[in-house]
């Protein structure tokens, strides 16, 4: 972590120059400040300064601006083909929403203007001539790993609810020990979360899970992940009584999406993977625990989990794709993995699922990692034919409906059909995918009807 003086790029010093040049000091503030401080290279630069809109427009009038926040105070200033956002110092008002201040009241007091921020981390300001603002300890808690939010944090969370969702993508991202405060908050304004769309929801919640340090976030803060998500409460303590697992379901998930790259469709599989076992369990005459049919049940619950937090079309038909087939543990040879390809969908679903394999394997007893070489020689022979061109469906194959057409074979269900006997004679080694042996095939397929 960098002590003193933050390197400032031109762009951004020349905006603080001609604020002074009006009589304004500006200041860096939020998370530039952060990540400088933490030696990250900050992806953009934010400015707070005591003027008023009207006057950071006057100010800025030979610079391309817009008005992106115009209720909040905020102007943004292209400068160097970089946007920057420039806000008036401001006091919020009474938050009604649990999300948005009612009302916005200008100050020319940069304390206030910190006071309102969410956590200390995110509550400094610097420029080069003054050095660091730090009313609230942001430094120290840097210095020491820890999220604490700015006064009371129930305070902190019932203005805005999706600040809890923020503290524990800083947590997962940044590696840091929530406090214990803040903790505490988070669950009991949990339900505050409800009240938050859907969209934010699902891009904060996306981010958290793909940090590094998501493990510790999920076990701390299962509260508020299963507002967000309530079909994931039965998992919390559900013990799986399998000589498999070591974990709780819960566990076992928090383990596996740590397990995995960090990826975001593997990473919203593995969440969600096991979270039907609760819901299909049985147990047998000596008290091992069967979850039989949790692959179907969890992709069909994935799917409406997904939907109801507007994930796009394509990654959620592949995340309840990978989930259907994640127990699949092919036989390592060419033929069963090529059927195996097949089956899931393609060399893309089929170069997941070991990933997800991986993880899930690694999130279980012990005693059963053993089976990491199976999954790396099911995945050198998946890479393996990709690489000589075996097809992934009838679209792969040397033949196409017109060939078969001209051999006599009638469009319609025979047809698709005929496509799709082939394919599994090429999988199975029957037949070489090649125009004259699948036509000679094609035709023996019509001599056995």
């Amino acid at each position: 972590m960098h002590r003193g003086r933050i390197e400032v790029p031109e762009y951004i010093a020349c905006l603080l120059r001609r604020l002074d040049a009006q009589g304004y000091t500006g200041y860096l503030v939020g998370g530039c400040v952060r990540d400088a401080l933490l030696g990250r290279c900050p992806q953009d630069y934010d400015i707070a300064v005591g003027a008023p809109p009207r006057e950071l427009l006057r100010i800025f009038s030979g610079y391309h601006t817009v008005e992106t926040g115009a209720r909040y105070g905020t102007v943004t200033v292209m400068a160097d083909g970089h946007p920057v956002e420039i806000t008036s110092f401001r006091r919020d008002g009474t938050y009604t929403d649990g999300r948005h201040p009612r009302t916005v009241e200008y100050t020319d007091s940069l304390a206030e203007d910190l006071a309102r921020r969410d956590f200390t981390i995110n509550a400094m300001a610097y420029r080069p001539d003054a050095g660091l603002v730090d009313p609230f300890g942001g430094e120290a808690d840097l210095r020491r790993g820890v999220l604490t939010c700015v006064g009371d944090p129930r305070t902190r969370f019932a203005e805005d609810g999706l600040r809890i969702l923020r503290a524990m993508r800083f947590c997962a991202v940044l590696g840091f020990s929530a406090d214990a405060a803040l903790v505490s908050a988070a669950n009991a304004c949990s339900p505050l979360l409800g009240e938050i769309s859907a969209e934010r929801v699902f891009s904060e919640l996306t981010k958290c899970i793909c940090g590094s340090y998501v493990r510790q976030v999920l076990e701390v803060f299962a509260t508020p992940l299963c507002t967000v998500i309530p079909e994931l409460a039965p998992a919390v303590g559900f013990d799986q009584k399998n000589p498999h697992h070591i974990y709780t379901v819960y566990g076992h998930i928090a383990a596996a999406v740590a397990a995995c790259p960090p990826v975001r469709v593997l990473r919203l599989t593995m969440l969600l993977h096991d979270i039907a076992k609760p819901y299909v369990m049985t147990e047998d005459e000596v008290g091992v625990r069967h979850f039989r049919g949790h692959q179907e049940r969890g992709a069909q619950m994935a799917g409406e989990i997904l939907a109801r937090l507007t994930c796009d079309r394509k990654t959620a038909a592949q995340v309840c794709r990978l989930i259907r087939y994640h127990d699949l543990r092919p036989a390592v040879d060419r033929c069963s993995i090529h059927r195996y390809v097949l089956k899931v969908g393609g060399y893309e679903t089929a170069l997941l699922l070991t990933a997800v394999r991986r993880a899930d394997l690694s999130a279980q007893a012990p005693a059963y990692h053993n089976q990491f070489s199976s999954i790396d020689a099911a995945e050198s022979m998946i890479l393996q034919l990709q690489r000589e061109g075996a097809p992934a469906d009838v679209r792969g194959l040397a033949v196409r409906g017109a060939d078969l057409l001209a051999a006599g074979i009638p469009s319609g269900p025979q047809m698709g059909q005929t496509l799709a006997a082939l394919l599994e004679a090429v999988a199975d080694g029957k037949v070489e995918n090649t125009r004259e042996a699948l036509l000679l095939r094609a035709g023996s397929l019509i001599l056995e009807k």
